[in-house]
């Protein structure tokens, strides 16, 4: 038995979900900028290591986006 195809774009999850994605994706950015700022100093394998989880929130965000894009 299948589950019938309903619409999500644009309905409140889906907005929520692409607000969430364009926070993480600034986030990115912001730790992007910071390991640029900090390479050569202390802080860089820190830096590094925020920027591989905000990366990792950014894809996760995308696929949730993805995800309700397709009707799941």
């Amino acid at each position: 038995m299948r589950f019938p195809v309903q619409e999500h774009v644009g309905s409140a999850a889906h907005r929520d979900a692409l607000r969430r994605r364009d926070q993480a994706r600034e986030h990115q950015r912001d730790m992007r900028d910071a390991l640029a700022a900090s390479t050569g100093v202390q802080d860089e394998r820190a830096a590094t290591t925020r920027l591989a989880e905000a990366s990792e929130q950014t894809a996760a965000r995308e696929a949730w986006v993805s995800w309700i894009e397709r009707g799941y």
